[in-house]
């Protein structure tokens, strides 16, 4: 944004140099991009005044809202443009029905206008001081006035407008010649200010061709609104273009300004055009304007903070002077937020707007006091110390997805759309943490690096329901390649489901956790060779792991097998320092024993079995060898396991542990029709 100096001196009663004048503002956090001098026939000695606005300061981007700054910190009064009443003297032929994203329309039919005349010339040479080409008097009335004060105007010529005006979304591929001459189809999230038959303009960026005003104008129809500005965010942007409406109306524009803003283009136009005015028309749904917001704040956290002496009449006459209008009860600051500033949300905001009047230069240097820290080792910290140890590396991803990707998995009605993306490839949020990490994955592939271990501590976000979304923190990892590295005494060998299973369950031991695993179905994961998982004794799903599926894969252009595994992480015990105990000194007696079982039948239940029937001296039961084939029905499976019994006090004997074998047998026998196989 630029502009004239002397336009926006006309709002302050101040006499600075240009070079003072820039260095305040910078002070202030409205960053001054250049500024340069020069004399002019109608503005005198002036300069032009380059600004690079942050988009959280929508009020800045008007003389108005900087000239409200400059008068808080100077601690002068504003000097407000002038309007007057016009008396009525003309019925305005429409009405217009609004929408909740539009909730405050204005309107003024005017009529009888010579459009014949001449734009002054004072409004000429600040538009052309501001970046603005003049193109008629209507055009350049409304875009000073949306430079002067911030809300954006328009005008449709009335003689084009068949019937009532109604705010409404548009019909998916509708189309509409806007006024830049560009054919815009749009699509059904588009707000549109339409007639009876046809839209007439684009809401709250830009408008119609076929209704614009010309010099055959002789009457139009005003229009002030405020859109909310969710709805306006990234519609220019889409479309390829940008408006200085669309960029005021996307950051927020004032909710309580429409009137004035009509009232001094109403003004303008009448002391340069003349014509009859109507009455000007206010069109609202009450419920969905906005409401004052309220932020409270405790002048000492702000001499805290800042490390000021401040009393709280300072404090209060500081946001009294922003128009904040704080009421001190109990000691804390009620501060009710105006309605131009958008960006105050918290106390932290306030504590920033006193801090820009004190003058970040001005604020006392005070050395930090060194206060006792006491490191917790939280359940993040450990569980990425556990992967970092494994040899996993660690990646972080945006939480936003590509839609393409995101409907690979999900439904287009349960995806979460943003409203106003960083970019159209990021525009769904995350339901789970694999896109990203295969992302991360294809990166290094590209690169040469292919024997991959990653993982991702991350929050993921589910649709409940239109106004509720879940969010959940989890873990999630990636390993594919081979599972050594290569060297001249041994041969590699590829990392497999087993390989990502066994690090999970070693995780869930490290967390003195048991975890189940059972076969599953997910969209991500291969058909067959997908887990769910599942702490003993509970129902809900913990998480999930398996290789990709080949749809995936094909679909990012993969070609090596990927193993996936996702866990949410708050039924994940806190990490506890290890304690010592006690460790037998006896010997142990091991046995192997090999059942045949049902080929269906998961070695998880056959292990749970043998559990219940081999004593408390049971100290290790693992799962060594399945065989299917030779010698074996077609419809079984050999399962082997290796048991080891130990006591803590004495030697154990033969004799009983042969006992407790002879009852795993016998009980797997009756439980499962399992047969001890002994070839």
């Amino acid at each position: 944004m630029q502009f004239s100096e002397n336009w926006l001196k006309e709002l302050l009663d101040i006499n600075i140099s240009t070079e003072e004048l820039c260095n305040q503002m910078t002070m202030l956090g409205i960053e001054v991009d250049n500024f340069t001098t020069y004399t002019s026939k109608i503005t005198g000695t002036d300069a032009v005044i380059k600004l690079d606005i942050t988009p959280n300061r929508g009020d800045c981007f008007s003389i108005l809202g900087i000239a409200r700054d400059l008068s808080a910190f100077y601690d002068i009064k504003l000097k407000i443009p002038a309007t007057y009443q016009i008396k009525p003297q003309v019925k305005s032929p429409f009405k217009v029905s609004v929408h909740k994203e539009c909730p405050r329309y204005l309107g003024r039919y005017i009529d009888e206008l010579d459009l014949k005349k001449e734009t002054p010339p004072l409004i000429k040479e600040r538009l052309k001081l501001s970046d603005v080409r003049s193109i008629d008097p209507i055009v350049d009335i409304t875009n000073y006035v949306l430079l002067e004060l911030g809300q954006p105007l328009h005008a449709f010529d009335s003689e084009k407008i068949d019937g009532n005006l109604i705010v409404r979304f548009a019909k998916e591929k509708e189309k509409l010649t806007a006024l830049n001459e560009e054919n815009i189809c749009l699509n059904k999230d588009c707000l549109l200010i339409a007639d009876t038959k046809k839209p007439i303009a684009l809401g709250g960026i830009i408008g119609g061709l076929a209704s614009g005003v010309s010099k055959d104008t002789k009457s139009i129809f005003l229009e002030s609104a405020f859109f909310t500005p969710k709805v306006i965010r990234g519609k220019a942007r889409l479309f390829g273009f940008h408006t200085e409406a669309s960029i005021r109306f996307e950051r927020g524009v004032d909710y309580n300004l429409q009137r004035f803003a009509i009232q001094r283009a109403s003004n303008l136009i009448g002391e340069t055009l003349g014509g009859k005015f109507g009455e000007i028309q206010e069109f609202k749904k009450v419920s969905f304007i906005p409401k004052e917001r309220k932020v409270s704040l405790n002048p000492a956290r702000i001499n805290d903070l800042l490390g000021t002496n401040l009393s709280k009449g300072v404090i209060k006459k500081m946001l009294n002077r922003l128009g904040l209008k704080p009421i001190l009860k109990d000691k804390i600051l009620n501060t009710f937020i105006p309605s131009w500033r958008f960006d105050l949300s918290q106390e932290a905001d306030l504590v920033e707007e006193i801090a820009r009047l004190v003058g970040y230069d001005n604020l006392p240097q005070n050395s930090l006091k060194a206060l006792p820290h006491k490191i917790k080792d939280t359940k993040d910290n450990s569980i990425r110390a556990f992967f970092k140890n494994l040899g996993y590396n660690e990646v972080i991803n945006y939480s936003f997805i590509d839609k393409e990707e995101a409907l690979l998995t999900e439904e287009a009605d349960n995806l979460i759309c943003l409203t106003n993306p960083i970019s159209s490839h990021l525009s769904v949020m995350r339901s789970n943490l694999w896109s990203g990490l295969l992302s991360s994955f294809i990166f290094n592939a590209n690169r040469g690096t292919e024997d991959t271990k990653l993982f991702e501590v991350g929050t993921v976000f589910k649709k409940i329901s239109n106004k509720k979304i879940l969010e959940s923190k989890v873990v999630g990892g990636l390993i594919s390649g081979n599972r050594n590295i290569l060297t001249w005494s041994e041969k590699s060998s590829k990392v497999d489901f087993f390989d990502l299973k066994g690090d999970i369950e070693t995780f869930f031991s490290t967390f003195n956790q048991n975890v189940s695993f059972s076969p599953y179905s997910h969209p991500f994961l291969h058909p067959g060779k997908t887990s769910v998982l599942k702490l003993n004794n509970e129902k809900k799903i913990l998480g999930y792991l398996g290789e990709i599926n080949p749809k995936i894969a094909e679909k990012y252009d993969i070609q090596q097998d990927i193993f996936l595994f996702e866990i949410l992480t708050e039924k994940i015990r806190e990490a506890k320092t290890p304690k010592f105990r006690k460790y037998s000194k006896f010997p142990v007696i091991q046995r192997d024993l090999a059942f045949l079982v049902d080929k269906s039948l998961l070695s998880k239940d056959v292990e749970l079995l043998i559990r219940k029937k081999a004593g408390k001296n049971l100290t290790y039961l693992k799962i060594f060898d399945v065989y299917e084939g030779k010698n074996i029905p077609h419809n079984k499976k050999s399962l082997a396991f290796s048991l080891i019994w130990q006591d803590k006090n004495r030697t154990l004997r033969e004799k009983e542990v042969d006992i407790k074998v002879e009852k795993i047998v016998n009980f797997l026998s009756d439980k499962l029709k399992a047969k001890i196989r002994s070839e």
